[in-house]
C-alpha cells in the first residue's frame, strides 16, 4: 500500500524546505572525493526504514572501503523526485515503490535496465510483473525487494468470546462473522476513516478481487467508467461499514490502533505494517492476520499484496559498477532478511520468509504467488480517490440511502479520475 498510506501523510511544508536542502546538496548524482573514494546517493521514498539502511549502509561500506553511500529519504519523496528530475539530477540508486512515484521516473527515461542482472532471478516473478505492468516493454526498470500485504488483522482472544473457531474464506462467512460478534456486543471492525487513507486500504482489497486487471487500461481510454462497473464493489465497501464502530468517521488511525490493542474490536482491514504498532501497545495481544474473502468462490480470492521497495539505478550515474554492487550487496539473502525482519516487511527475494506467526495466515499465499496488486497502483498520479471515499463514509453516516450513496459515490470517482486522467 501502498501509495496508500505514505501518498496520503507527506508534509508539504517540511517538504519543500527538504527539497531546497538536498538539492542544494546534491547538484550532480555523484561524485568522487579528492582521495579517490566513490561516493553514491541512495534516495529512498520511504522515511520509517531508514534505520535499516543505515545499518546495510554501514555493512556495506565496511566491505567495500572506497565507496560512500548518502542516504536521503525526506517526508515529500514525489515533490523532491520531480525537482530531481527538473533539475537533471537523478540518485545513483532509488528505493521506490511500485507506484505512481517510480512510474514518473521510468517515464523520463532515467532508470538502467536490469534485467540482465543475476540477482533479479533471486526475486519472484509475480512481482517483477507488478513492476513490469506498469509500463510498455519487457525491461525490469526496478528490482522488486520489499512487499507488503493487505488483509483483516484480527483478535484471537475476542473470535474466541464470541465462539468463532476458523477465520472465514468467504463473503458470507465474513458477514456471518460480523454478526456473531455484534450479536455478542463486540465491535466487528475498527474503522479509521478520519485518516482517509485507511478508506483506501478497505476499497482495495474490494476492488483488486473484483475487477478485471485490464479495467484500468479501458479506464484510461476512456472506454469504461466506475459507474458501469464498481456498484458491487460500492455495494460491499458500504456493507463494511455497518459493522464499524459508531464514530468510524471520526476515529484517527493512532485512535483506532489504540483500541484496537485494547481489545476494543476484532478487527482491522489494512496491512501488516498496521501489526507493530499494535503489539508495541499490546505486547500479549494475541493476533492473527487473513485475507480478505470478497468473493463467494474461496478459490477465487487472492491476497491483495504490492511492491513496497524496490531498487533502480540511474542510467546517467558515472558510477555504475558502484551502484551495481551496492543493489547486488542489498539483494543478498542476508540482508533481504534483516530488512524483513527489522520493518515487519514480506520479502519480494526467493527462500527469504517472514518469520512472525502474527503473519502466518497470509503468508502461504504470498508464497505461493496467489496475490493481486493494489488496485492504484494504476491509478492517475494526481487521483485521490480517499476524498470520494471519505465521502461515502459521511454520507452512509448521515442515513443517505445505499442506493443513491453508491450512485453519487461513483460519479464523483468518475469525475476526479477524469480530471486527473491527463496524459503526463
Amino acid at each position: 500500500m501502498f501509495k496508500e498510506k505514505f501518498k496520503y501523510i507527506l508534509s508539504g511544508v517540511i517538504g519543500i524546505a527538504a527539497t531546497g536542502l538536498l538539492l542544494a546538496g546534491c547538484s550532480s548524482s555523484s561524485s568522487n572525493d579528492s582521495n579517490g573514494k566513490t561516493t553514491l546517493q541512495f534516495f529512498s521514498t520511504k522515511t520509517e526504514n531508514a534505520s535499516t539502511y543505515k545499518e546495510l549502509i554501514s555493512k556495506f561500506e565496511k566491505q567495500n572501503p572506497n565507496i560512500s553511500v548518502k542516504l536521503s529519504s525526506p517526508s515529500n519523496a514525489g515533490t523532491v523526485l520531480k525537482s530531481y528530475l527538473s533539475k537533471n539530477s537523478i540518485p545513483d540508486v532509488m528505493a521506490v515503490g511500485g507506484d505512481a512515484n517510480f512510474l514518473q521516473l521510468e517515464k523520463a527515461h532515467v532508470l538502467k535496465d536490469l534485467s540482465g542482472q543475476s540477482y533479479v532471478n533471486k526475486t519472484q516473478p509475480v512481482y517483477q510483473k507488478m513492476i513490469t505492468s506498469l509500463y510498455s516493454g519487457n525491461k525490469l526498470y526496478a528490482v522488486p525487494y520489499a512487499i507488503n500485504a493487505s488483509g483483516v488483522i484480527y483478535n484471537k482472544k475476542l473470535f474466541a468470546q464470541a465462539g468463532i473457531t476458523e477465520t472465514p474464506t468467504t463473503w458470507s462467512e465474513f458477514i456471518n462473522d460480523c454478526k456473531i460478534l455484534k450479536s455478542k456486543n463486540i465491535t466487528p471492525i475498527e474503522f479509521t476513516f478520519k485518516d482517509s487513507w485507511t478508506t483506501l486500504a478497505v476499497f482495495n482489497q474490494l476492488s483488486a478481487n473484483m475487477i478485471s486487471k485490464n479495467w484500468i487500461n479501458k479506464r484510461l481510454d476512456n472506454k469504461t467508467t466506475f459507474a458501469k462497473t464498481h456498484k458491487q464493489v460500492m455495494a460491499k465497501y458500504l456493507e463494511l461499514l455497518n459493522y464499524g464502530q459508531s464514530d468510524y468517521t471520526g476515529t484517527s488511525y493512532n485512535d483506532g490502533v489504540a483500541a484496537f490493542a485494547k481489545d476494543k474490536a476484532a478487527m482491522m482491514i489494512n496491512g501488516n505494517f498496521v501489526i507493530p504498532g499494535i503489539t508495541q501497545l499490546n505486547k500479549n495481544a494475541d493476533l492473527g492476520m487473513f485475507m480478505l474473502p470478497v468473493n463467494e468462490n474461496a478459490s477465487q480470492n487472492k491476497v491483495t499484496s504490492g511492491v513496497d521497495v524496490a531498487f533502480a539505478i540511474s542510467n546517467k550515474t558515472e558510477h555504475t559498477k558502484a551502484a551495481e554492487k551496492f543493489v547486488k550487496f542489498l539483494m543478498e539473502n542476508g540482508n533481504a532478511k534483516q530488512y524483513t525482519k527489522e520493518q515487519f516487511a514480506f520479502s519480494a527475494v526467493k527462500n527469504v520468509k517472514q518469520d512472525s506467526a502474527l503473519v502466518s495466515g497470509i503468508s502461504p499465499q504470498l508464497e505461493k504467488g496467489q496475490v493481486v496488486n493494489y488496485p492504484d497502483h494504476y491509478y492517475p498520479s494526481a487521483l485521490d480517490l480517499t476524498k470520494v471515499l471519505t465521502q461515502t463514509g459521511v454520507n452512509a453516516k448521515s442515513g443517505m440511502s445505499t442506493s443513491k450513496n453508491i450512485t453519487q459515490s461513483l460519479e464523483n470517482a468518475d469525475k476526479a479520475f477524469n480530471s486527473a486522467n491527463i496524459k503526463e
